[in-house]
């Protein structure tokens, strides 16, 4: 008997349709948007420049407010306030830019990956830790400290002119200052990421599940309790299977792992 056979569960998996994308009660999301096939989306600053000026554009046609941004090589960070609004501000600035980078640089094609990734936030702490998590992007990839990055949002907690409106975190912090001073902390966050480096096929994932749960059904650690679920479900994160895969093998809300 196969592992698909015993549990049933892969089969749920590879027959459901395109899960609709979660929608946030408070308005806040995380969102990424990748170069297809890790491509680099930037060559120089002046690709850096045009890509902040579509969002700045589009975020006015849209009415979707922008709260924080991190550029890195081969994807783009947000922090957004939105309401129906967030999957046209997407299009619109992935069509404007794409059709800058292939003029200026002759080539044709998709540059984005098609669906970009993202995750509801519903709570002001776990809206700082986003905030912090974006703007220390650079420092935990090794370029640099997070307030040497000219590529984030972070000169809008210095008082600079920004694309960035930062008035919750700052009220939610108390003062800029001590927004600031949290931003700076040494942190374990854990939040949307890019991509893992090695991806699980699902019947791989779910082989890795199994040794990990001593051949239980994954389904049962969502009846757990949160102490033996969470330290469960810390390990499959650890173990490299995605978000995703184990939040569908599972059963649990994706929020809940992304917190873990």
């Amino acid at each position: 008997m196969t592992l698909v056979e015993k549990y049933g569960i892969l089969k749920r998996v590879m027959s459901m349709p395109r899960i609709s994308r979660q929608k946030s009660e408070s308005g806040y999301y995380h969102v990424i948007l990748r170069g297809v096939n890790r491509q680099d989306l930037f060559f120089d600053d002046e690709d850096r420049v045009k890509i902040l000026e579509c969002l700045e554009r589009f975020q006015k046609e849209t009415h979707v407010q922008i709260n924080a941004y991190c550029l890195m090589s081969n994807h783009i960070h947000l922090l957004v306030k939105a309401s129906d609004e967030l999957s046209l501000l997407v299009k619109k600035v992935a069509s404007s830019y794409v059709y800058y980078f292939n003029r200026k640089y002759d080539r044709i094609g998709h540059l984005f990956q098609d669906r970009f990734r993202s995750e509801v936030i519903d709570t002001d702490a776990y809206l700082l830790t986003v905030y912090r998590y974006i703007l220390q992007n650079p420092e935990k990839a090794g370029i640099c400290k997070a307030e040497e990055y000219p590529w984030s949002s972070w000169k809008a907690m210095e008082g600079q002119q920004s694309i960035c409106d930062i008035t919750q975190m700052q009220e939610i912090a108390g003062s800029r200052q001590l927004l600031k001073e949290y931003v700076l902390q040494k942190n374990d966050d854990v939040c949307l990421e890019a991509e893992t480096s090695h991806s699980l096929s699902d019947t791989e994932a779910l082989e890795v599940a199994l040794r990990i749960t001593d051949g239980e059904n994954p389904q049962k650690i969502a009846g757990y309790e949160k102490e033996k679920r969470d330290e469960l479900l810390l390990k499959l994160k650890k173990a490299g299977i995605s978000i995703r895969q184990i939040s569908r093998l599972t059963g649990i809300n994706r929020n809940t792992i992304q917190r873990v």
